[in-house]
C-alpha cells in the first residue's frame, strides 16, 4: 500500500471533524468560546479513531504476510556428499591401546573455490584430525565417556584446513577391541592390588617403627602399653616382664637386665613333674620280695650284660687289641 493511499482514510476523518463543529456552529449561530471547544473535542475523538484505525489496518498486512510466508514451500535442504567410515583405529591417551572409530562422514564443498579432486578423502582427513583432538585425551577404559564427547565434538559443521568443504559426522560409534579391553580390565585389578598392597606394606612398616621406637624401647614402657589394653590383668602383666624383657632385648640388641634375667631362668628351669619323666627312686621292700628271695635284692633291676654275671672267658685279648 503507497503511503496516498494509507492516509486516505485518516485524514478524511480529521477533515470530517475540523469541518462538522465550524459548520454546525455557523449555521446554529454559536459564539466562538463555544466553536472552538467544541472543535478541539472533535479533534481528539479523531485522533483516536485515526489510531485504532492504523493499528487495525497493521495488524491486518501482518496477519496477510504471515500467510504468505506459510503459503511459500520450504526450502529444500542443501544437498551434501556422505561417507560410511566403518572401523578405523585413533589414538588413545594410552600408549599401546587405540580406540576403534565408525561414522558417517558428511560434506559439503565451498561454491566458488577451486575444487579438489578428492573431496572425500578431505572429509575423512578432517574428520580424523578433528576426532584424534578428542581422543588423544581420553582414557580407553572411558570410551563411552570419550564417545559421547566425540558425537559432539564432530557433529558440527566445519570447515577442513584447506577451506574447500564443510564436514562433520553422524552416527558416531567408538569402541575398543576385545583383546585390549581385556588386558584393560586386568590392568585395572592388579593397579588397584598393588594400591591395597601399598597401603598394607605402609601399614606394617608404620607399626613395626611404633613397636620398635616407642614401645619395645625396655621392659616397663612395654608393661605399660601392654596394659593399656588390657587394663585387668595386673598379675598377667607381672608375669609377662621377664618376657618382655627378652623382646626388648631382642629389638635393641643388647643385653638382658640382670634382674629381669634371673627371673626369666627361674621360669624357664624344668621340673620333673612339668616335663613328665619318672622318678629314679630305690626299689621297696615289696618290690624286693615279689623278685624273689635274699638273692634277688641284691640284683638290680635292670638285665646284666655279660660283664656283670662275670663271663669273661670267652673274650679275646688278641681282637681287643
Amino acid at each position: 500500500m503507497d503511503t496516498a493511499a494509507r492516509w486516505r482514510a485518516p485524514a478524511g476523518i480529521l477533515g470530517v471533524a475540523a469541518v462538522a463543529p465550524l459548520a454546525a456552529g455557523f449555521a446554529l449561530g454559536w459564539a466562538n468560546w463555544v466553536t472552538i471547544p467544541v472543535l478541539l473535542v472533535a479533534l481528539g475523538i479523531a485522533a483516536l479513531v485515526v489510531k485504532q484505525v492504523l493499528f487495525l489496518r497493521e495488524q491486518r498486512e501482518l496477519r496477510a504476510e504471515a500467510a504468505r510466508e506459510r503459503a511459500k514451500p520450504a526450502p529444500e535442504p542443501a544437498v551434501h556428499a556422505e561417507h560410511h567410515v566403518p572401523a578405523i583405529p585413533v589414538d588413545s591417551a594410552e600408549p599401546y591401546y587405540r580406540f576403534i572409530l565408525a561414522c558417517t562422514v558428511c560434506w559439503k564443498p565451498h561454491t566458488g573455490l577451486p575444487q579438489h579432486g578428492n573431496l572425500r578423502g578431505l572429509a575423512v582427513h578432517s574428520i580424523l584430525d578433528r576426532a584424534r583432538q578428542v581422543t588423544v585425551t581420553g582414557s580407553p577404559t572411558e570410551a563411552e565417556v570419550v564417545r559421547t564427547r566425540l558425537a559432539a565434538e564432530l557433529g558440527a559443521m566445519a570447515p577442513d584446513r584447506t577451506g574447500q568443504i564443510v564436514a562433520w559426522a553422524e552416527n558416531v560409534g567408538l569402541t575398543v577391541p576385545e583383546e585390549d579391553a581385556r588386558r584393560l580390565e586386568r590392568l585395572t585389578e592388579l593397579r588397584k592390588e598393588k594400591q591395597v598392597r601399598h597401603h598394607e606394606q605402609e601399614l606394617e612398616q608404620r607399626t613395626r617403627a611404633y613397636l620398635a621406637d616407642e614401645i619395645l624401647v625396655d621392659p616397663g614402657t612395654a608393661v605399660v602399653w601392654w596394659l593399656a589394653r588390657h587394663p585387668e590383668q595386673v598379675r598377667e602383666a607381672a608375669d609377662l616382664i621377664p618376657t618382655f624383657a627378652r623382646i626388648s632385648a631382642a629389638v635393641t640388641k643388647t643385653e638382658i637386665a640382670p634382674q629381669y634375667a634371673e627371673r626369666l631362668d627361674e621360669q624357664q628351669r624344668p621340673t620333673l613333674s612339668a616335663v613328665g619323666w619318672p622318678r629314679l627312686n630305690p626299689p621297696s621292700e615289696e618290690d624286693r620280695r615279689a623278685l624273689g628271695g635274699p638273692e634277688a635284692a641284691e640284683q638290680p633291676l635292670w638285665p646284666r650284660g655279660n660283664r656283670d654275671h662275670g663271663d669273661f672267658g670267652d673274650f679275646d685279648d688278641s681282637s681287643a687289641r
